[in-house]
């Protein structure tokens, strides 16, 4: 199983922290001059917040991403050197040197154009 860090449990819990501090303040019964001030002070809040998130995730990330960047293609290319012959392998035995595979024409009949004009 993954080891997982509680990165979607984390995320989940500041979006619903914002829906609900947005939905809240929208529906509270203030003028809307009031509710506008405070909207341009919770998004500098959350603002803030989110940044900082963003920089703990780059943090956490940042090393296990170069190690998936480095460790991927040489695995990609070991796996192909091991499958390619198989491949090979497998096309040997459906497409071999001793299948004669005709590249006349043939009519709708499916008799060849030498054979129509030959007498029955």
């Amino acid at each position: 199983m993954a080891k997982d860090n509680g990165g979607g449990f984390s995320t989940g819990l500041i979006l619903g922290a914002i829906i609900g501090t947005v939905a809240g303040i929208l529906m509270a019964p203030k003028p809307g001059s009031e509710t506008r001030s405070e909207l341009l002070e919770k998004s500098d809040y959350w603002r803030e917040k989110a940044e900082r998130f963003s920089d703990i995730i780059v943090e956490r990330l940042g090393p296990t991403l170069e190690t998936v960047r480095d460790n991927v293609p040489p695995t990609i290319e070991n796996m192909k050197a091991r499958i390619d012959p198989l491949i090979e392998q497998v096309n040997s035995r459906f497409v071999g040197p001793d299948t004669n595979v005709s590249e006349e024409p043939h009519s709708e009949t499916g008799i060849n154009s030498d054979d129509s004009a030959k007498p029955s």
